[in-house]
């Protein structure tokens, strides 16, 4: 089985539905979304309109939390209040109660996915989480690969001789061990981090027991260019094309 994990799609439309037609083209048995759908961008009610008609699993995230938990909204201050306003303001009754529904994890194909860290944070960065707890975890987790997102940067993590490695996922095929348990992050499909303006999302190979990096090539000049045209923070434009000018 070919399963698709996407994450962190972040209100972008164009790069979202271009994921999709590579899916297509990839031989994709299942998808699975890490949650935030939504923020950032200029097209979150499109976007969840799109999972919802895809029927694509998701579970919750914390711009998503931000949207339904007054709590969690009053944590943001900023550029980040700005966009959860701005999605607030455009996402239906429909969606919200779409949202309101969602997991905060799953667990399904023998693999475990949550947004933020094992077993239901939708908030902790895998990079903040010290090597003990990281440890710890890893002997609790009954899956042999747990999916994350949140950190928008994809990375794989797991414990070889007592200590946690490190490595980043590049484009193309890494092979895993069935003896060793991973942590995956999988990557932002809409809002990147670290320069690589491409749409990112992994393939997980349940039978040749590999992941596929996949980097897509999208209309990101028009997913920027709406970002600024609704008025949010500059920065979220820059990083979907950052040879945008102001």
């Amino acid at each position: 089985m070919r399963i698709a994990v996407i994450s962190d799609i972040h209100g972008n439309i164009e790069a979202f539905k271009t994921v999709l037609k590579d899916m297509a083209l990839q031989a994709v048995n299942k998808i699975i979304s890490l949650g935030d759908n939504i923020g950032y961008g200029a097209d979150s009610e499109a976007v969840i309109q799109q999972i919802i008609a895809s029927r694509i699993p998701s579970i919750i995230g914390n711009h998503e939390l931000a949207c339904v938990n007054k709590k969690v909204y009053k944590w943001y201050t900023r550029d980040v209040k700005k966009s959860i306003d701005y999605t607030l303001s455009k996402l239906s009754p429909s969606s919200i109660d779409y949202i309101k529904g969602l997991p905060v994890n799953l667990s399904r194909y023998q693999a475990f996915f949550v947004h933020g860290f094992w077993p239901d944070s939708v908030r902790h960065y895998l990079h903040q989480i010290p090597d003990a707890e990281l440890r710890h975890a890893f002997g609790q987790i009954k899956e042999s690969i747990c999916f994350l997102g949140h950190t928008h940067r994809l990375t794989l993590i797991f414990p070889e001789d007592g200590e946690i490695q490190v490595q980043p996922l590049n484009p193309g095929l890494t092979q895993l061990e069935k003896n060793k348990k991973y942590m995956v992050n999988a990557g932002s499909v809409g809002q990147p981090r670290g320069g690589d303006p491409r749409a990112k999302y992994v393939i997980w190979d349940t039978e040749r027991y590999c992941l596929d990096i996949r980097y897509i090539d999208y209309d990101n000049q028009t997913a920027a260019r709406k970002i600024v045209a609704a008025g949010l923070p500059f920065k979220y434009a820059q990083a979907v094309d950052p040879d945008i000018k102001k």
